[in-house]
Protein backbone atom coordinates (compact mmCIF):
# COMPACT_ATOMS: atom_id res chain seq x y z
CA UNK A 1 0.00 0.00 0.00
CA UNK A 2 1.59 3.15 -1.07
CA UNK A 3 2.17 5.98 1.59
CA UNK A 4 -0.10 8.72 2.14
CA UNK A 5 1.09 11.94 0.44
CA UNK A 6 -1.44 13.26 -2.06
CA UNK A 7 0.05 15.90 -4.15
CA UNK A 8 -1.97 16.54 -7.59
CA UNK A 9 -0.98 18.39 -10.48
CA UNK A 10 1.50 21.60 -9.40
CA UNK A 11 -1.32 22.90 -6.70
CA UNK A 12 -0.01 21.86 -3.12
CA UNK A 13 -2.62 20.50 -0.85
CA UNK A 14 -4.09 21.96 2.07
CA UNK A 15 -4.24 21.10 5.38
CA UNK A 16 -7.72 19.51 6.23
CA UNK A 17 -9.54 19.12 9.36
CA UNK A 18 -11.87 16.31 9.46
CA UNK A 19 -13.12 13.68 10.74
CA UNK A 20 -10.65 11.19 9.46
CA UNK A 21 -7.08 11.41 9.79
CA UNK A 22 -6.27 10.09 6.45
CA UNK A 23 -7.01 13.75 5.01
CA UNK A 24 -3.87 15.00 6.74
CA UNK A 25 -1.07 15.05 4.20
CA UNK A 26 1.39 16.28 6.64
CA UNK A 27 4.13 13.36 7.48
CA UNK A 28 3.01 12.19 10.72
CA UNK A 29 -0.09 10.95 8.52
CA UNK A 30 1.87 9.18 6.04
CA UNK A 31 1.93 5.83 8.36
CA UNK A 32 -1.59 5.81 9.12
CA UNK A 33 -3.12 4.62 5.43
CA UNK A 34 -2.49 1.13 5.57
CA UNK A 35 -4.48 1.12 8.87
CA UNK A 36 -7.41 3.60 8.13
CA UNK A 37 -8.07 0.72 5.42
CA UNK A 38 -8.05 -2.59 7.63
CA UNK A 39 -11.77 -2.17 8.56
CA UNK A 40 -15.02 -1.55 7.23
CA UNK A 41 -15.63 1.22 9.67
CA UNK A 42 -12.29 3.54 8.35
CA UNK A 43 -13.72 3.04 4.51
CA UNK A 44 -17.06 4.45 5.79
CA UNK A 45 -14.92 7.34 7.30
CA UNK A 46 -12.55 7.95 4.23
CA UNK A 47 -15.90 8.55 2.24
CA UNK A 48 -17.38 11.16 4.78
CA UNK A 49 -13.87 13.19 5.17
CA UNK A 50 -14.22 13.38 0.93
CA UNK A 51 -17.42 14.67 1.50
CA UNK A 52 -16.34 16.55 4.10
CA UNK A 53 -14.44 18.92 2.48
CA UNK A 54 -16.77 19.52 -0.30
CA UNK A 55 -18.65 21.10 1.91
CA UNK A 56 -16.11 23.41 2.83
CA UNK A 57 -17.07 27.49 1.88
CA UNK A 58 -14.51 27.43 -1.69
CA UNK A 59 -16.17 24.13 -3.30
CA UNK A 60 -20.00 23.15 -2.71
CA UNK A 61 -20.50 24.82 0.93
CA UNK A 62 -20.52 28.66 -1.28
CA UNK A 63 -18.63 28.77 -4.23
CA UNK A 64 -20.08 26.25 -6.57
CA UNK A 65 -23.42 26.78 -5.00
CA UNK A 66 -25.06 29.72 -3.59
CA UNK A 67 -22.24 32.81 -4.03
CA UNK A 68 -19.60 32.63 -7.07
CA UNK A 69 -21.38 30.06 -9.29
CA UNK A 70 -24.80 32.03 -8.95
CA UNK A 71 -22.90 35.40 -9.28
CA UNK A 72 -21.85 34.31 -12.52
CA UNK A 73 -25.55 33.74 -13.65
CA UNK A 74 -26.41 37.17 -12.55
CA UNK A 75 -29.10 35.63 -9.81
CA UNK A 76 -28.07 38.76 -7.68
CA UNK A 77 -27.39 42.45 -7.98
CA UNK A 78 -24.48 43.91 -5.95
CA UNK A 79 -24.75 47.06 -4.63
CA UNK A 80 -22.85 48.97 -6.79
CA UNK A 81 -19.14 48.96 -4.91
CA UNK A 82 -16.47 48.05 -7.41
CA UNK A 83 -14.13 46.65 -3.95
CA UNK A 84 -16.91 44.19 -3.46
CA UNK A 85 -15.96 40.59 -2.97
CA UNK A 86 -18.52 39.36 -6.05
CA UNK A 87 -17.78 42.51 -8.27
CA UNK A 88 -15.32 41.23 -10.75
CA UNK A 89 -17.20 37.50 -10.71
CA UNK A 90 -20.12 39.90 -11.84
CA UNK A 91 -17.90 41.24 -14.67
CA UNK A 92 -16.14 37.48 -15.47
CA UNK A 93 -13.17 39.46 -14.65
CA UNK A 94 -11.23 36.21 -13.90
CA UNK A 95 -7.75 37.43 -14.20
CA UNK A 96 -8.58 39.72 -11.00
CA UNK A 97 -6.83 38.37 -7.89
CA UNK A 98 -10.32 37.75 -5.76
CA UNK A 99 -11.37 35.70 -9.00
CA UNK A 100 -8.45 34.42 -9.48
CA UNK A 101 -7.78 32.66 -5.85
CA UNK A 102 -11.56 31.25 -5.66
CA UNK A 103 -11.04 29.45 -9.64
CA UNK A 104 -7.25 28.09 -8.00
CA UNK A 105 -9.32 26.80 -4.39
CA UNK A 106 -11.92 25.24 -6.33
CA UNK A 107 -9.29 23.57 -8.93
CA UNK A 108 -6.93 22.44 -6.39
CA UNK A 109 -9.22 20.78 -4.00
CA UNK A 110 -11.13 19.19 -5.96
CA UNK A 111 -7.94 17.46 -7.45
CA UNK A 112 -7.42 17.07 -3.76
CA UNK A 113 -10.95 15.13 -3.25
CA UNK A 114 -10.30 13.21 -6.34
CA UNK A 115 -7.08 11.97 -5.24
CA UNK A 116 -8.32 10.82 -1.91
CA UNK A 117 -10.88 9.14 -3.74
CA UNK A 118 -8.34 7.33 -6.01
CA UNK A 119 -6.54 5.92 -3.09
CA UNK A 120 -9.93 4.81 -1.81
CA UNK A 121 -10.51 2.92 -4.06
CA UNK A 122 -6.67 1.21 -4.72
CA UNK A 123 -7.21 0.54 -0.78
CA UNK A 124 -10.52 -1.43 -1.52
CA UNK A 125 -8.71 -3.45 -4.01
CA UNK A 126 -6.02 -4.92 -1.42
CA UNK A 127 -8.01 -4.97 1.38
CA UNK A 128 -11.64 -6.90 -0.35
CA UNK A 129 -11.09 -10.20 1.55
CA UNK A 130 -11.58 -8.11 4.71
CA UNK A 131 -14.89 -6.41 3.50
CA UNK A 132 -18.82 -7.89 3.25
CA UNK A 133 -19.33 -7.92 -0.37
CA UNK A 134 -21.94 -6.04 -0.39
CA UNK A 135 -19.99 -3.01 1.84
CA UNK A 136 -17.78 -3.30 -0.46
CA UNK A 137 -19.69 -3.19 -3.49
CA UNK A 138 -21.45 0.09 -1.97
CA UNK A 139 -18.13 1.44 -1.18
CA UNK A 140 -16.58 0.92 -4.54
CA UNK A 141 -19.92 2.17 -6.14
CA UNK A 142 -19.70 5.51 -3.87
CA UNK A 143 -16.45 5.85 -4.84
CA UNK A 144 -16.61 6.21 -8.61
CA UNK A 145 -20.10 7.96 -8.65
CA UNK A 146 -18.08 10.85 -6.76
CA UNK A 147 -15.19 10.54 -8.72
CA UNK A 148 -17.93 11.21 -11.76
CA UNK A 149 -19.39 13.74 -9.71
CA UNK A 150 -16.59 16.01 -9.41
CA UNK A 151 -14.84 15.51 -12.53
CA UNK A 152 -17.96 16.36 -14.62
CA UNK A 153 -18.25 19.44 -12.49
CA UNK A 154 -14.49 20.45 -13.63
CA UNK A 155 -15.79 19.83 -16.80
CA UNK A 156 -18.45 22.19 -16.81
CA UNK A 157 -16.61 24.70 -15.04
CA UNK A 158 -13.17 24.38 -16.88
CA UNK A 159 -14.20 23.51 -20.31
CA UNK A 160 -16.49 24.02 -23.45
CA UNK A 161 -20.58 24.12 -23.09
CA UNK A 162 -23.03 24.09 -26.35
CA UNK A 163 -21.32 20.92 -27.70
CA UNK A 164 -23.83 19.58 -30.29
CA UNK A 165 -23.37 22.59 -31.92
CA UNK A 166 -19.68 22.61 -32.02
CA UNK A 167 -18.47 19.10 -31.92
CA UNK A 168 -14.88 20.34 -33.22
CA UNK A 169 -13.98 21.09 -28.89
CA UNK A 170 -14.55 17.11 -28.35
CA UNK A 171 -10.76 16.95 -29.62
CA UNK A 172 -9.23 19.39 -27.75
CA UNK A 173 -6.98 18.95 -24.53
CA UNK A 174 -9.27 19.65 -21.66
CA UNK A 175 -9.32 18.62 -17.90
CA UNK A 176 -6.06 15.43 -16.71
CA UNK A 177 -8.68 12.60 -16.02
CA UNK A 178 -6.85 11.19 -12.92
CA UNK A 179 -7.87 7.13 -11.90
CA UNK A 180 -5.01 6.50 -9.98
CA UNK A 181 -3.49 7.48 -6.61
CA UNK A 182 -0.18 8.87 -8.03
CA UNK A 183 1.64 12.52 -7.08
CA UNK A 184 3.21 12.71 -11.00
CA UNK A 185 1.82 15.03 -13.05
CA UNK A 186 -0.73 13.51 -15.28
CA UNK A 187 -1.48 14.72 -19.21
CA UNK A 188 -4.64 16.23 -19.88
CA UNK A 189 -6.83 14.59 -21.68
CA UNK A 190 -9.29 15.00 -24.65
CA UNK A 191 -12.90 16.36 -23.84
CA UNK A 192 -13.72 13.17 -25.97
CA UNK A 193 -12.09 10.74 -23.92
CA UNK A 194 -13.02 12.52 -20.19
CA UNK A 195 -16.77 12.37 -21.27
CA UNK A 196 -15.89 8.99 -22.01
CA UNK A 197 -14.24 8.13 -18.66
CA UNK A 198 -17.11 10.11 -16.81
CA UNK A 199 -19.20 7.45 -18.37
CA UNK A 200 -17.15 4.19 -17.73
CA UNK A 201 -17.11 5.46 -13.94
CA UNK A 202 -20.67 5.93 -14.25
CA UNK A 203 -21.62 2.41 -15.15
CA UNK A 204 -19.45 0.63 -13.09
CA UNK A 205 -21.21 2.76 -9.90
CA UNK A 206 -24.58 2.28 -11.62
CA UNK A 207 -24.05 -1.42 -12.09
CA UNK A 208 -22.95 -2.05 -8.15
CA UNK A 209 -25.73 0.37 -6.92
CA UNK A 210 -28.60 -1.84 -9.55
CA UNK A 211 -27.28 -4.83 -7.40
CA UNK A 212 -26.76 -3.80 -4.10
CA UNK A 213 -28.26 0.08 -3.29
CA UNK A 214 -31.84 -0.12 -0.89
CA UNK A 215 -33.35 1.65 -3.54
CA UNK A 216 -32.89 -0.61 -6.23
CA UNK A 217 -35.81 -1.78 -8.18
CA UNK A 218 -34.50 -4.20 -10.42
CA UNK A 219 -34.83 -7.48 -9.05
CA UNK A 220 -30.48 -7.83 -9.65
CA UNK A 221 -29.73 -9.14 -6.29
CA UNK A 222 -27.44 -11.65 -5.84
CA UNK A 223 -27.60 -14.23 -3.73
CA UNK A 224 -27.77 -14.41 -0.12
CA UNK A 225 -27.76 -10.57 -0.28
CA UNK A 226 -27.84 -8.37 2.83
CA UNK A 227 -26.26 -5.17 3.67
CA UNK A 228 -25.18 -4.60 7.56
CA UNK A 229 -27.04 -1.50 8.41
CA UNK A 230 -26.19 -1.67 12.77
CA UNK A 231 -24.67 1.79 12.65
CA UNK A 232 -27.11 2.83 10.02
CA UNK A 233 -24.94 4.33 7.81
CA UNK A 234 -27.14 2.88 5.12
CA UNK A 235 -30.38 4.82 5.99
CA UNK A 236 -32.28 6.48 3.65
CA UNK A 237 -31.52 10.00 5.89
CA UNK A 238 -27.93 9.76 5.76
CA UNK A 239 -27.68 8.37 2.02
CA UNK A 240 -29.00 11.22 0.52
CA UNK A 241 -25.98 13.14 1.55
CA UNK A 242 -23.66 10.52 -0.15
CA UNK A 243 -23.82 9.36 -3.82
CA UNK A 244 -26.25 6.85 -4.29
CA UNK A 245 -28.38 4.84 -6.99
CA UNK A 246 -30.76 8.07 -7.68
CA UNK A 247 -27.91 10.53 -7.80
CA UNK A 248 -26.11 8.31 -10.18
CA UNK A 249 -28.94 8.25 -12.57
CA UNK A 250 -29.51 11.96 -12.12
CA UNK A 251 -25.83 12.45 -12.98
CA UNK A 252 -25.73 10.53 -16.10
CA UNK A 253 -29.11 12.70 -17.15
CA UNK A 254 -26.52 15.64 -16.72
CA UNK A 255 -24.18 14.97 -18.82
CA UNK A 256 -26.05 13.26 -21.11
CA UNK A 257 -28.12 16.75 -21.74
CA UNK A 258 -24.59 18.68 -21.84
CA UNK A 259 -23.25 16.33 -25.01
CA UNK A 260 -26.48 16.62 -26.74
CA UNK A 261 -27.44 13.02 -26.10
CA UNK A 262 -31.24 14.07 -25.33
CA UNK A 263 -32.57 10.59 -25.92
CA UNK A 264 -30.30 9.05 -23.05
CA UNK A 265 -31.01 12.00 -21.03
CA UNK A 266 -34.58 11.24 -21.57
CA UNK A 267 -34.03 7.61 -20.74
CA UNK A 268 -32.57 8.29 -17.15
CA UNK A 269 -35.24 10.81 -16.57
CA UNK A 270 -38.16 8.71 -17.00
CA UNK A 271 -36.46 6.11 -14.47
CA UNK A 272 -35.61 8.73 -11.91
CA UNK A 273 -39.52 9.37 -12.02
CA UNK A 274 -40.19 5.80 -11.57
CA UNK A 275 -39.21 6.23 -7.81
CA UNK A 276 -41.99 8.45 -6.80
CA UNK A 277 -40.19 11.71 -6.44
CA UNK A 278 -41.22 13.92 -3.42
CA UNK A 279 -41.22 16.87 -3.09
CA UNK A 280 -41.26 18.95 0.61
CA UNK A 281 -44.13 20.30 2.38
CA UNK A 282 -45.35 22.81 5.49
CA UNK A 283 -42.95 25.77 4.53
CA UNK A 284 -46.33 27.43 5.82
CA UNK A 285 -45.62 26.16 8.95
CA UNK A 286 -43.83 27.45 12.23
CA UNK A 287 -40.16 29.18 10.80
CA UNK A 288 -37.86 26.74 12.67
CA UNK A 289 -39.73 24.03 10.75
CA UNK A 290 -39.49 25.06 7.68
CA UNK A 291 -36.95 23.30 5.18
CA UNK A 292 -35.78 26.39 3.32
CA UNK A 293 -33.18 24.57 1.32
CA UNK A 294 -36.28 21.61 0.54
CA UNK A 295 -33.35 19.18 1.84
CA UNK A 296 -36.44 16.43 1.93
CA UNK A 297 -36.55 16.06 -1.40
CA UNK A 298 -32.97 16.61 -2.62
CA UNK A 299 -31.45 12.92 -4.16
CA UNK A 300 -28.11 13.78 -3.62
CA UNK A 301 -26.75 17.02 -1.23
CA UNK A 302 -24.17 17.79 1.68
CA UNK A 303 -24.28 18.90 4.83
CA UNK A 304 -22.00 21.59 5.89
CA UNK A 305 -21.00 23.64 8.99
CA UNK A 306 -20.76 27.22 10.43
CA UNK A 307 -22.62 28.07 7.08
CA UNK A 308 -24.48 30.43 8.73
CA UNK A 309 -21.73 32.88 10.17
CA UNK A 310 -19.13 32.49 7.56
CA UNK A 311 -21.30 32.66 4.16
CA UNK A 312 -25.09 33.80 5.31
CA UNK A 313 -23.96 36.74 7.36
CA UNK A 314 -21.39 38.43 5.19
CA UNK A 315 -23.18 37.76 1.78
CA UNK A 316 -26.68 37.59 2.26
CA UNK A 317 -27.99 40.84 5.08
CA UNK A 318 -28.13 44.25 3.69
CA UNK A 319 -25.91 45.54 6.50
CA UNK A 320 -22.60 44.88 8.27
CA UNK A 321 -21.54 43.67 11.01
CA UNK A 322 -22.28 46.65 13.26
CA UNK A 323 -26.01 46.18 11.61
CA UNK A 324 -25.31 49.87 11.05
CA UNK A 325 -23.53 50.50 8.00
CA UNK A 326 -23.74 49.11 4.50
CA UNK A 327 -22.65 45.44 3.59
CA UNK A 328 -21.10 46.28 0.59
CA UNK A 329 -20.47 42.31 -0.21
CA UNK A 330 -24.07 41.73 -0.03
CA UNK A 331 -25.94 39.10 -2.92
CA UNK A 332 -29.40 40.54 -2.77
CA UNK A 333 -32.44 41.39 -5.64
CA UNK A 334 -34.32 44.88 -5.68
CA UNK A 335 -38.00 44.78 -5.42
CA UNK A 336 -38.74 44.53 -8.96
CA UNK A 337 -36.26 41.95 -10.02
CA UNK A 338 -37.95 39.48 -7.52
CA UNK A 339 -41.47 40.29 -8.33
CA UNK A 340 -40.87 40.03 -11.80
CA UNK A 341 -39.33 36.66 -11.31
CA UNK A 342 -41.57 34.74 -9.32
CA UNK A 343 -44.85 36.64 -11.36
CA UNK A 344 -46.59 39.00 -8.59
CA UNK A 345 -48.89 41.21 -10.52
CA UNK A 346 -50.63 38.51 -12.53
CA UNK A 347 -50.74 36.68 -9.46
CA UNK A 348 -48.74 33.88 -10.48
CA UNK A 349 -46.36 34.09 -7.23
CA UNK A 350 -48.15 35.32 -4.31
CA UNK A 351 -48.55 31.62 -2.81
CA UNK A 352 -45.25 30.32 -4.34
CA UNK A 353 -43.06 29.40 -1.01
CA UNK A 354 -39.87 29.97 -3.61
CA UNK A 355 -41.04 33.53 -3.53
CA UNK A 356 -43.27 33.79 0.13
CA UNK A 357 -40.10 31.89 2.06
CA UNK A 358 -37.22 32.81 0.03
CA UNK A 359 -37.05 36.42 0.76
CA UNK A 360 -36.87 39.17 3.55
CA UNK A 361 -39.28 41.84 1.98
CA UNK A 362 -38.79 43.96 4.61
CA UNK A 363 -37.52 46.89 2.22
CA UNK A 364 -36.98 47.91 -1.74
CA UNK A 365 -33.99 45.83 -1.53
CA UNK A 366 -34.70 42.13 -0.67
CA UNK A 367 -32.52 40.10 1.40
CA UNK A 368 -32.22 36.10 0.42
CA UNK A 369 -33.41 33.72 3.16
CA UNK A 370 -32.95 30.18 1.84
CA UNK A 371 -29.69 29.57 3.98
CA UNK A 372 -30.94 31.89 6.87
CA UNK A 373 -30.94 30.04 10.37
CA UNK A 374 -33.39 30.52 13.01
CA UNK A 375 -33.40 29.64 16.60
CA UNK A 376 -34.11 25.87 16.98
CA UNK A 377 -34.22 25.44 13.34
CA UNK A 378 -34.68 21.95 12.42
CA UNK A 379 -33.62 21.96 9.00
CA UNK A 380 -29.79 23.27 9.17
CA UNK A 381 -26.38 23.18 7.08
CA UNK A 382 -28.25 21.56 4.22
CA UNK A 383 -26.62 21.74 0.39
CA UNK A 384 -28.64 20.63 -1.95
CA UNK A 385 -27.02 19.41 -5.11
CA UNK A 386 -29.58 17.35 -7.06
CA UNK A 387 -33.03 17.81 -6.60
CA UNK A 388 -36.41 16.44 -8.39
CA UNK A 389 -37.03 19.40 -10.39
CA UNK A 390 -34.40 19.19 -12.57
CA UNK A 391 -35.70 15.87 -13.63
CA UNK A 392 -38.61 17.05 -14.28
CA UNK A 393 -37.28 20.26 -16.27
CA UNK A 394 -35.00 17.73 -18.03
CA UNK A 395 -38.06 15.96 -19.09
CA UNK A 396 -39.75 18.86 -20.40
CA UNK A 397 -36.97 20.15 -22.63
CA UNK A 398 -36.32 16.59 -23.82
CA UNK A 399 -39.74 16.24 -24.70
CA UNK A 400 -39.48 19.47 -26.76
CA UNK A 401 -36.31 18.41 -28.42
CA UNK A 402 -37.64 15.32 -29.39
CA UNK A 403 -40.81 16.61 -30.83
CA UNK A 404 -42.68 14.97 -27.96
CA UNK A 405 -46.20 15.70 -26.31
CA UNK A 406 -46.16 19.48 -25.65
CA UNK A 407 -48.82 18.60 -23.13
CA UNK A 408 -47.44 15.99 -21.06
CA UNK A 409 -44.24 18.87 -21.25
CA UNK A 410 -46.71 21.33 -19.48
CA UNK A 411 -48.01 18.77 -17.41
CA UNK A 412 -44.66 18.59 -16.16
CA UNK A 413 -44.16 21.89 -15.41
CA UNK A 414 -47.30 22.30 -13.75
CA UNK A 415 -46.22 19.72 -11.41
CA UNK A 416 -43.20 21.10 -9.88
CA UNK A 417 -45.38 24.58 -9.77
CA UNK A 418 -47.74 22.71 -7.75
CA UNK A 419 -45.25 21.35 -5.37
CA UNK A 420 -43.71 25.22 -4.97
CA UNK A 421 -47.56 25.94 -3.73
CA UNK A 422 -48.48 27.61 -7.36
CA UNK A 423 -52.41 26.37 -6.89
CA UNK A 424 -53.75 24.63 -9.65
CA UNK A 425 -56.33 27.14 -11.03
CA UNK A 426 -52.84 29.09 -12.11
CA UNK A 427 -51.90 25.79 -14.06
CA UNK A 428 -49.93 26.59 -17.41
CA UNK A 429 -52.66 26.25 -20.46
CA UNK A 430 -52.13 23.45 -22.83
CA UNK A 431 -52.75 25.95 -25.41
CA UNK A 432 -49.56 27.46 -24.91
CA UNK A 433 -46.82 26.84 -28.19
CA UNK A 434 -44.09 25.39 -27.53
CA UNK A 435 -41.91 28.74 -27.50
CA UNK A 436 -44.16 29.49 -24.82
CA UNK A 437 -43.20 26.39 -22.74
CA UNK A 438 -39.35 27.15 -23.74
CA UNK A 439 -40.14 30.19 -21.84
CA UNK A 440 -41.81 29.01 -18.56
CA UNK A 441 -39.19 26.08 -18.40
CA UNK A 442 -36.25 29.42 -18.55
CA UNK A 443 -38.24 30.53 -15.86
CA UNK A 444 -38.81 28.05 -13.77
CA UNK A 445 -34.78 27.24 -13.95
CA UNK A 446 -34.60 31.12 -12.85
CA UNK A 447 -36.72 30.60 -10.10
CA UNK A 448 -35.93 26.92 -8.54
CA UNK A 449 -32.15 26.91 -8.59
CA UNK A 450 -31.09 30.41 -7.32
CA UNK A 451 -28.49 29.51 -4.30
CA UNK A 452 -28.04 26.29 -6.18
CA UNK A 453 -25.42 26.80 -8.74
CA UNK A 454 -26.97 25.26 -11.12
CA UNK A 455 -27.97 28.11 -13.65
CA UNK A 456 -24.55 29.73 -14.77
CA UNK A 457 -24.58 25.53 -16.47
CA UNK A 458 -28.04 26.37 -17.92
CA UNK A 459 -27.03 29.28 -19.83
CA UNK A 460 -23.42 27.72 -20.82
CA UNK A 461 -24.94 23.89 -21.61
CA UNK A 462 -27.34 25.67 -24.89
CA UNK A 463 -24.76 28.95 -25.64
CA UNK A 464 -26.78 31.55 -24.54
CA UNK A 465 -25.25 34.78 -26.10
CA UNK A 466 -26.42 36.84 -23.22
CA UNK A 467 -27.06 36.20 -19.38
CA UNK A 468 -30.24 38.07 -18.67
CA UNK A 469 -29.28 41.31 -16.21
CA UNK A 470 -25.79 40.39 -17.10
CA UNK A 471 -23.05 43.14 -18.32
CA UNK A 472 -22.73 43.82 -21.88
CA UNK A 473 -19.76 41.73 -23.20
CA UNK A 474 -19.34 39.00 -25.76
CA UNK A 475 -20.60 36.11 -24.04
CA UNK A 476 -18.19 33.53 -25.64
CA UNK A 477 -16.01 31.08 -24.06
CA UNK A 478 -14.07 34.10 -22.03
CA UNK A 479 -17.42 33.68 -19.80
CA UNK A 480 -18.16 30.79 -19.85
CA UNK A 481 -15.26 28.92 -19.95
CA UNK A 482 -13.01 29.24 -16.44
CA UNK A 483 -8.99 29.56 -17.10
CA UNK A 484 -6.69 27.01 -15.47
CA UNK A 485 -4.89 28.09 -11.90
CA UNK A 486 -1.38 29.69 -13.53
CA UNK A 487 0.70 27.55 -11.59
CA UNK A 488 -0.46 25.03 -14.01
CA UNK A 489 -0.16 26.77 -17.32
CA UNK A 490 3.41 28.05 -16.34
CA UNK A 491 5.00 24.92 -14.60
CA UNK A 492 2.73 22.21 -15.59
CA UNK A 493 3.01 22.90 -19.21
CA UNK A 494 -1.19 23.26 -19.30
CA UNK A 495 -2.74 23.96 -22.32
CA UNK A 496 -5.30 26.62 -21.66
CA UNK A 497 -8.68 26.17 -22.87
CA UNK A 498 -9.01 29.74 -24.02
CA UNK A 499 -6.94 32.89 -24.40
CA UNK A 500 -7.07 35.35 -21.37
CA UNK A 501 -6.07 38.79 -21.39
CA UNK A 502 -3.20 39.30 -18.74
CA UNK A 503 -2.47 35.54 -18.27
Amino acid sequence: MKKVLLIVCLIPMMLFSSCSDWLDVRPKAEIKLDVMFETEQGFKDALTGCYMILSESSLYGAELTCTFLDVLAQQYALLGSTSGAYYNASRYTYTASNCESKIDAIWSKMYNVIANVNALIEGLEENRERLHPSIYAMTKAEAYGLRAYMYFDLVRLFTWGNLPERPEVLDKLSIPYVKVYDKGIIPQSTLRFVLAYLHEDLKIALDLFDQYDPDSMSGNRPDGYELPNDDKFYDAANRKYRMNLKAALALEMRIYMWEGNYEGALERARELDEFRLSFVSGLDSDEKDRDLTFSGEMLFGLQTHERFEDIVKPYFKLTAADDLNMNYNALYLPKNRVEGLYEITNGVGASDWRYTRWWDKSGENYCFLKYWEYEDMRYTNNVPLIRPSEVYYTLVECILRLGGDKSEAIQYLNKVRNARNIPTSLNLSYDLTVDDVWDELEKEWKKDFIGDGQLFYYYKRQGYMSIPNGPAVTYDDKVYVLPLPQLEVDFGGRVEMIETENK
